[in-house]
């Protein structure tokens, strides 16, 4: 067997382990924008408890997502939300500059405007003011599955699971090429 070969085969290997990886996370991450739209359709409340400790959109946003747990036929389940297809951060600092926060929802986007004081800077959550602790908010969920939920509206993010299943098949396509035509 000659080098060449040797490496073909090892790239091959490399691009099929790497389409699969996009496989998994496609339907692992994005499948359920798919579905959630049309089976969502039983109505009841939640109660938010705390926000997830990890960062959503950006290490610097500051966003931390409601958890949201709700009760279907005697069991309890919980879901994160509501999400946002994106994140806008604007931060302005200046050392004359108060600590202020706006924050503005449009087209499941959220725009958060801060004016941060240089010297002290003390950033909040931005939900937690829109949904503070205790509060009920509405939960949409399958009724022959109810872990399957959303919170407040559905977040449509269909693109995503089309884009990152689209690159799984580019990539499987070019590993086939690679192997078979060069």
């Amino acid at each position: 067997m000659s080098e060449t070969t040797i490496i073909k085969i090892i790239f091959g290997i490399l691009l099929s382990l790497g389409a699969l990886v996009l496989f998994i996370l496609a339907f692992k991450l994005y499948y359920k924008y798919l579905i959630q739209e049309k089976r969502c359709t039983a109505k009841t409340k939640g109660k938010i408890r705390r926000y997830t400790l990890a960062s959503r959109g950006g290490e610097d946003s500051g966003v931390h997502l409601p958890i949201v747990f709700y009760n279907v036929n005697g069991k309890e389940y919980k879901v994160v939300g509501p999400e946002y297809r994106a994140y806008k951060t604007i931060t302005k600092t200046s050392p004359m500059n108060k600590n202020k926060m706006e924050y503005q929802e449009k087209g499941q986007i959220l725009t958060i405007k801060r004016e941060n004081n240089s010297f002290v800077a003390i950033q909040r959550n931005p939900i937690e003011s829109i949904f503070p602790i205790n509060s009920e908010i509405d939960v949409f969920y399958d009724p022959s599955n109810p872990k399957l939920s959303y919170v407040l509206r559905y977040c449509n993010k269909k693109n995503m699971f089309y884009l990152m299943l689209g690159s799984a098949l580019l990539v499987l396509i070019v590993d086939l090429l690679n192997l078979f035509l060069l």
